[in-house]
């Protein structure tokens, strides 16, 4: 669903005293689902007719994260862990307590996925009988590595989405997927070298975005990114990016299968390469472009068990039929 349409959804829900306490938002949880998140929080503390105003103050302290009553917890460790000590400290210690302003009680966990057992088994308890006016977000970008008892408790919010990789890196990429220099072992070796240097270009944006973020939330000394916060942060927000770049590519070789196959090319994504595509497609047969998006999928299977990247991308990247003599 749109996040518009979730968000009008849940408003109708609220007013009507029907709204879940727990939700468990999948899709893209850096940009989209955490903006929902926010939003949903508003509805509850918006004093305007129209929920969220997104002006008022209440509104303002909820997007700037200063609403007392509403905990944020993001993963804390370098390997994106929320860890059991930290499931307690921040979340089930403070919902215990009644609420500041005598309202809503919110905990968001973004990156809800990263769980450890014994964090997901404390919180567990909680989630199957919350207090009165608690709400939990649950934001998650692979929900199928939650346990299932999380996820039954929870009602669950599929964004859709049409994210592409953010310029110049997804130029790169396609510059990369188009290039005439695949052809041999050496030449594709060169190329995955290309893709390693775009996910180094990609780490140093999500560090600077990451400083972006946490100056504001250093402002007047408000808020002292710790550390182990801050590490989390960029890991999270370069992961999101490499997923992109995985997306770019398997859009690609979707392209060529759909040609290969003698789809109508209106279905093309990448329209600006359509020659090169028609081109690479009549060289190709149909169990190659298969295979071709078989070798995507095992790619990012491969990057979210922490395979080297350098290692895993020259494979797929040789091991791919490119539609080019050899």
């Amino acid at each position: 669903m749109k996040p518009k349409e979730i968000l009008d959804l849940f408003r109708k829900a609220f007013e009507a005293g029907r709204s879940a306490q727990s939700y468990l938002i999948t899709g893209p949880i850096r940009e989209m689902g955490s903006r929902l998140a926010v939003q949903m929080i508003q509805v509850l503390y918006c004093q305007a007719p129209n929920k969220p105003c997104g002006k008022c103050e209440d509104c303002r302290k909820v997007a700037e994260r200063l609403n007392v009553d509403v905990h944020w917890i993001f993963p804390e460790k370098k390997s994106r862990i929320i860890s059991v000590a930290q499931m307690r400290e921040q979340v089930l210690a403070p919902l215990s307590e009644s609420s500041f302003a005598g309202g809503w009680k919110v905990c968001v966990i973004v990156g809800a996925d990263c769980l450890k057992e014994e964090a997901a088994n404390a919180f567990l308890k909680t989630l199957e009988e919350p207090t009165a006016r608690t709400l939990f977000l649950l934001l998650s970008d692979t929900p199928q590595r939650l346990l299932p008892t999380i996820i039954s408790r929870c009602q669950r919010i599929d964004l859709e989405e049409t994210r592409e990789l953010v310029e110049p890196f997804q130029s790169r990429v396609l510059d990369v997927l188009a290039s005439p220099y695949l052809r041999n072992a050496v030449e594709r070796m060169a190329m995955s070298a290309q893709v390693v240097a775009i996910l180094a270009d990609m780490k140093a944006k999500a560090e600077e975005w990451v400083k972006e973020e946490e100056a504001k939330l250093e402002k007047d000394g408000e808020v002292v990114v710790e550390k182990d916060v801050h590490l989390a942060r960029v890991s999270a927000r370069y992961r999101e990016l490499r997923k992109d770049l995985v997306s770019t590519m398997s859009r690609w070789y979707r392209d060529l299968m759909v040609l290969v196959a003698g789809g109508d090319e209106s279905l093309v994504y990448n329209q600006k390469h359509l020659t090169v595509l028609r081109e690479r497609a009549s060289k190709l047969k149909l169990h190659h472009a298969l295979y071709n998006l078989k070798a995507i999928e095992e790619l990012d299977r491969q990057l979210e068990m922490n395979l080297k990247e350098e290692h895993v991308f020259a494979y797929a990247i040789d091991r791919i039929r490119h539609g080019l003599p050899v």
